[in-house]
């Protein structure tokens, strides 16, 4: 159980420090011989067609955080039995820890010249991951593992935990999008959605608290002969035994909701109609929801070297099948003393397990079936220089997120002498604190980038993108 406990915070801790600020690459938004910038900017158009390699032909995936950075996440994963000790990694968690994570990748993905116009298709896969988590829920985690047991013995330990949320959803994308050159000047474009729902994961903790007692520690224990855990609640190198806790007090009130929409899984529940188990049944997986999203982008030439543009992304909803949703619901409180009868239920085994604090199965009628996309703004203008084979341009983008919209602004330099070779660099201050920058390369087929080349020994945000391509079709001249 100790292992199982600190598998549980370690993860919660690299969740904390994983935070998606973009689902695409940013720095590659200029680069007119990519077929990435028309996933950000439906009115943008490359300057040639293009089929994506299958599955590894447009893949992303991003990470930043407001609390942790990359040195601090190999503590985790290296910490081992001294993670509950590092007290330098704990001093960095905020009281409110939020996170997002995106995954994108393109099964298949292919767009071509048509007359004016540009037609785009895609099928993907899609993963966002949202959460916000206090320190209070950290701390303790770290303290009912037994960390500093000396000082806890004979303490009260009082937690009072709310608003404590996680959404996760997996879906399927297929996408048609069109854009066509209205004037000289201004190019409009768009794309719809057909969303497939996954699978989907939400937790909602209104309240969380806990009164507990610990006991003192036995007679004739030597502190400094404590090693450890006292979720083990063995008399062993001066740990608590059962009998320890006969006669503490301990109470808890707690308020929340876990839902699950998965076709061929999700929580199953006892006799008792008290959570137990979650299950899948691989042979039944299948399509838990419906939806459907609309991408809109513009540009326009100011001038013959200035250019504006802008995009709204993922505007729509998902509404997932009741019959293959699950909830489990507590509201409720206990106050009691420990003893031999009722120590197991409120002491023993897993502090932090579910079925401790009787969630109880829920109508899925009470559950929020339809849910929006992380809808995405984005603002951008450039100048090109010598004949627009160097560009200088601006970049500002806000995703809604949840559980707080994510901003940041991208300023960029992109050199494009050939369709066949692009390269760009870019810096990104807001969610890397101005520690990095951005490099983007397209040659040939392949193309690689990041909007967050890692700076120092502990950056907070990270991200890559890995594309792969053959060209369709011949060359035309940008219009953007």
């Amino acid at each position: 159980m100790k292992k199982c406990k600190r598998v549980l915070l370690a993860a919660g801790l690299v969740c904390a420090a994983s935070a998606a600020q973009a689902q695409y690459l940013r720095t590659s938004y200029f680069m007119e011989g990519t077929s990435t910038r028309i996933q950000m900017n439906p009115g943008l158009q490359p300057t040639r067609g293009y089929f994506n390699f299958p599955i590894i032909g447009s893949l992303n995936v991003s990470a930043s955080s407001n609390v942790l950075g990359t040195g601090d996440i190999i503590d985790v994963l290296d910490g081992g039995e001294d993670l509950f000790s590092n007290n330098k990694l704990f001093d960095r968690l905020k009281g409110e820890n939020n996170l997002n994570v995106n995954f994108n990748t393109d099964i298949l993905s292919f767009g071509w010249y048509r007359g004016k116009g540009f037609w785009s298709v895609n099928v993907g896969l899609r993963m966002d991951v949202g959460a916000s988590l206090s320190g209070d829920m950290f701390s303790m985690m770290r303290n009912m593992n037994g960390f500093a047991i000396e000082d806890l013995a004979g303490t009260r330990q009082q937690y009072n935990i709310a608003n404590q949320k996680l959404n996760v959803s997996a879906y399927a994308e297929v996408g048609l999008g069109y854009s066509r050159q209205v004037t000289d000047k201004l190019t409009v474009g768009g794309r719809v959605k057909v969303l497939l729902g996954l699978a989907r994961a939400e937790m909602n903790i209104k309240q969380f608290d806990v009164d507990l007692d610990i006991p003192n520690l036995p007679a004739g224990v030597d502190p400094g002969e404590i090693s450890g855990n006292y979720s083990d609640y063995v008399s062993r190198a001066g740990e608590f035994s059962p009998e320890d806790w006969y006669g503490s007090h301990y109470s808890y009130a707690a308020n929340g909701s876990i839902t699950t929409t998965l076709k061929g899984g999700g929580m199953t529940f006892d006799q008792n109609g008290m959570i137990d188990d979650f299950d899948i049944e691989a042979g039944d997986l299948g399509i838990s929801g419906t939806g459907f999203g609309i991408d809109l982008g513009a540009s326009y030439k100011v001038w013959d070297n200035l250019t504006v543009s802008a995009a709204v992304l993922d505007l729509g909803f998902l509404k997932w099948k009741e019959s293959a949703t699950t909830i489990a619901t507590v509201s409720g409180n206990e106050d009691v003393t420990i003893n031999s009868d009722n120590y197991d239920k409120y002491i023993g085994g897993d502090f932090l397990s579910l079925e401790r604090f009787d969630f109880a199965e829920g109508d899925p009628k009470e559950a929020d079936l339809k849910t929006r996309l992380a809808s995405t703004i984005l603002l951008a203008g450039e100048y090109g220089l010598f004949n627009n084979k160097l560009s200088v341009g601006a970049m500002y983008t806000c995703r809604f997120v949840q559980p707080k919209a994510l901003n940041e602004l991208t300023f960029s330099a992109t050199f494009r002498p050939k369709n066949w070779f692009n390269a760009a660099v870019s810096y990104s201050p807001i969610q890397a604190a101005g520690k990095s920058i951005g490099l983007a390369l397209k040659f040939g087929p392949l193309f690689v980038g990041t909007d967050y080349m890692y700076f120092g020994n502990n950056s907070k945000s990270v991200n890559g993108f890995f594309g792969f391509s053959f060209p369709l079709g011949a060359s035309r001249a940008s219009n953007n």
